[in-house]
């Protein structure tokens, strides 16, 4: 009976002493946040890419399709702004 007792208390003092043993649950959290986030940001810079290059292949396939035609595949000018 006394060592319950004894476990008892000592499972109480262990439980209630603090968020000390909490603490590693909450940084595996926010790691795993961070992962999520990274992540999110790779998925969308990669769809960004894939777009851009998709369209470039696109634009250069319908030139090649085409035929020789003079001044229908005249590649466009890069604009800048003036500043």
């Amino acid at each position: 009976m006394l060592t319950t007792v004894v476990a008892t208390c000592a499972y109480l003092r262990a439980r209630l002493s603090g968020p000390a043993v909490c603490e590693k649950g909450v940084t595996a959290v926010e790691y795993a946040l961070i992962v999520a986030i990274v992540a999110l940001l790779l998925v969308g810079g990669f769809y960004t890419l894939y777009s851009s290059v998709q369209d470039r292949y696109s634009s250069v396939a319908d030139c090649l399709a085409s035929g020789p035609v003079p001044g229908a595949c005249a590649p466009t000018p890069p604009t800048t702004s003036g500043g």
